[in-house]
């Protein structure tokens, strides 16, 4: 387990491209001994080791909630420890607790040293959407700290999020820091979000030997043999974990998953109930699993049980004030209708949700407002009304570009390029759909402009990467089982098959 075209003007986008450059190159220049490490104030030196403790057990076990526990009691020892308060706003599991704490260590900032209140302001940029000036701080704390594992590892899952997977290696692989289990963990699953699964199994290995007595590193591993469509070995390790340490709830959620990416949906729900009666979870992990039991219906085509597995989940996030969560749901429930009004509908209701806002980070809900305007443009291509789709591009791309966030410019790509396709304009939508790749939506119709323009290559390519996509997301479920049985079929189109699934 690890921790969930250019729309910019010229000038701005080659800034932000400058900065990224600029925070991957830092790590290489600046001089100064490799054991510096970040400061961090407090009054209480118990304080202070049990966020030492705090940090070790987040990163290299993934163990969030112990983590956050003793990130509490170092805070209830000194409540003005400011990174405490940053740290478990960026590791709480509970988004009432991720806004107030960001508040708290945004409030102290003017009581640290340089470096930590140049991490705090960068967290809060980046929550603000204020990317360039985000960035700057970050380069600037690298260049002070290219050696600390701490600050690797915030750089790295920063950009992670943000799909910056090249720089993120870039960034590890300069630091010479090669002993950090957690940072094992991450650079594996950055190798596997690029589809290097012969990388990301050589670190998987030297993460579980590091930590052979611990459970997630064979929970990651799992996962990772699952992305590359490795199933029984994925049920394998994740079982190994289980006997490790039968708490470790991700693991049971793990095998749910992979059974329902397996297509055995009645043996997943099993799965997943299991898990649910077994292990109390914190609210993000509750929804996050709801959330893939419900896609189960969704792979065997029925959409009445979804739409009540959904609506569910919809009304838990709404009676604990779960904004952003309740508008995903309902973003998602528009996703599969088959009628267009009743899309419209349940985006009506996400859009709702998001305008409450409530025990959500600003970030958040500008990414999910831009996933829901996706979605219309989408929903208004199927009801061949091109007026609005263009017109809430058009919203979309305003967005995409006074945020200079990657999530919102990657929604307006895929959209971009869905409205494109639709208006025969194949070499306009190949040059957006290029951009979201890890979409299914986005490959499906990557691959039918590729067909268009005779680029044959590209066909197979792409519908090769369509097919092996194994990822837990109502997108894979909407597209890619069907999209597999279409080469299962003599009658089906010759197009996909020369694909062949990877196992």
């Amino acid at each position: 387990m690890i921790r969930g075209h250019n729309t910019c003007s010229l000038s701005v986008c080659l800034v932000v491209a400058g900065l990224w450059l600029a925070a991957v190159s830092a790590v290489g220049q600046q001089p100064g001994p490799q054991t510096a490490t970040l400061p961090l104030t407090t009054k209480s030196p118990e304080a202070l080791r049990l966020v030492g403790e705090a940090m070790r057990l987040d990163l290299d076990l993934v163990e969030q909630e112990q983590a956050d526990e003793l990130l509490r009691k170092a805070i209830k020892i000194d409540p003005d420890f400011a990174m405490a308060h940053e740290l478990l706003a960026q590791s709480s599991l509970d988004p009432a607790e991720q806004v107030s704490e960001n508040a708290k260590a945004f409030a102290l900032r003017n009581h640290v040293g340089p470096a930590e209140r140049l991490v705090i302001e960068w967290w809060q940029d980046a929550s603000d959407h204020k990317l360039i000036s985000a960035i700057t701080k970050m380069n600037d704390v690298l260049s002070q700290y290219p050696h600390d594992k701490w600050v690797i590892f915030m750089m790295t899952n920063w950009l992670i999020t943000q799909t910056q997977y090249e720089r993120a290696i870039t960034v590890y692989e300069r630091s010479g820091i090669t002993s950090s289990p957690g940072l094992m963990n991450n650079m594996g699953y950055t190798y596997a979000y690029m589809r290097q699964f012969d990388k990301a199994y050589v670190l998987m290995d030297k993460y579980v030997a590091a930590l052979p007595r611990d459970a997630n590193p064979e929970d990651s591993y799992a996962e990772i043999l699952r992305m590359a469509g490795s199933f029984d070995k994925s049920i394998e390790h994740y079982r190994a974990a289980l006997a490790i340490n039968p708490e470790f709830y991700s693991s049971q959620f793990g095998i749910a998953d992979t059974y329902s990416l397996m297509g055995d949906q009645t043996r997943a729900r099993q799965e997943y109930e299991i898990a649910f009666q077994k292990f109390p979870l914190p609210e993000l992990h509750l929804v996050q699993w709801q959330t893939r039991e419900a896609q189960t219906y969704i792979r065997e085509g029925d959409y009445k049980g979804a739409d009540r597995a959904f609506q569910s989940i919809a009304d838990h996030a709404h009676a604990k004030h779960l904004s952003q969560a309740e508008a995903d749901t309902y973003r998602q429930m528009a996703m599969y209708q088959s009628n267009p009004k009743q899309a419209i509908v349940f985006l009506g209701k996400a859009e709702a949700a998001l305008k409450e806002g409530k025990n959500a980070m600003q970030a958040a809900i500008q990414q999910e407002r831009a996933q829901i305007l996706r979605v219309r443009v989408e929903v208004a291509l199927k009801t061949g009304n091109q007026q609005m789709a263009g017109a809430t591009l058009t919203r979309l791309a305003n967005m995409a570009a006074n945020s200079n966030d990657r999530l919102i410019e990657i929604a307006y790509q895929g959209a971009a390029g869905a409205l494109a396709f639709s208006e025969h304009k194949y070499d306009d939508a190949i040059s957006h759909l290029e951009e979201d790749v890890n979409n299914p939506l986005s490959l499906k119709l990557l691959a039918a402009a590729y067909q268009k323009i005779g680029y044959s290559a590209g066909v197979k390519r792409t519908n090769e990467t369509l097919a092996n996509m194994n990822d837990a997301t109502l997108e894979q479920a909407l597209v890619v089982p069907a999209f597999r049985k279409c080469y299962q079929d003599p009658a089906c189109s010759g197009n996909v098959k020369a694909v062949s699934l990877k196992k």
